[in-house]
C-alpha cells in the first residue's frame, strides 16, 4: 500500500467524522430549541388556564344561583365577595368566593354561621379580585394574576331584575 492511499483513507475518515459531528451538533440544537418552544408553550397555558379556569368556575357559580336574592356582594376575606345563598330545607347556606392571602378561595356554610377566612379551600392563586353588582342584577368579576395578566367577566343575573 503506498502512501497516497494511505492519506486518502484518511481524509475519507475525517470527513465522515466531520459529517457526523455537524449531524449531532444540529441535532443537539434542533432539540434544545423545540424543548425551549415547548417550555414556553406550557408556562403560557398555565398561565391563561388559571385565570381563564377561574373566571369560568365564578361565571358557573352565577348561573347555578341565578334565583331571587340569591347572589349578593359583601366584605370578606381581603376584599368584597360574591356570596351565593341557596336553600336546603329550612335552613339557608351561603358560598362564598373570595380572595384571602394570595387566593381566590370557596367557603360554603350555613348563613348563620360565622367562619374565618382562612377556613376557605384555595381554589387557584390570584392577585387581584374585584366583584360588584350593580342595581339592574349585572355582576362583575375582576381577576388578575401574579404575572399582572388579568379578565373581566359579566354576568347578567336574570333573576334580579323580576
Amino acid at each position: 500500500m503506498n502512501r497516497r492511499d494511505n492519506n486518502k483513507h484518511t481524509v475519507d475518515m475525517l470527513f465522515v467524522l466531520t459529517l457526523f459531528a455537524v449531524f449531532a451538533v444540529s441535532a443537539s440544537l434542533l432539540i434544545a430549541f423545540g424543548a425551549n418552544i415547548y417550555k414556553n408553550t406550557i408556562d403560557s397555558m398555565d398561565e391563561h388556564y388559571n385565570l381563564s379556569t377561574a373566571s369560568a368556575f365564578i361565571t358557573e357559580k352565577l348561573h347555578q344561583h341565578d334565583e331571587a336574592d340569591s347572589v349578593q356582594v359583601r366584605p370578606f376575606g381581603d376584599g368584597d365577595a360574591l356570596v351565593l345563598m341557596e336553600r336546603y330545607g329550612d335552613k339557608t347556606y351561603c358560598n362564598y368566593i373570595y380572595t384571602h392571602e394570595g387566593y381566590l378561595k370557596e367557603l360554603f356554610t350555613a348563613s348563620d354561621v360565622i367562619l374565618s377566612p382562612d377556613a376557605g379551600v384555595n381554589i387557584l392563586p390570584v392577585k387581584d379580585y374585584k366583584v360588584t353588582k350593580d342595581s339592574e342584577g349585572l355582576v362583575s368579576v375582576s381577576l388578575s394574576d401574579e404575572t399582572g395578566r388579568s379578565v373581566d367577566t359579566s354576568v347578567y343575573v336574570h333573576s334580579s331584575a323580576y
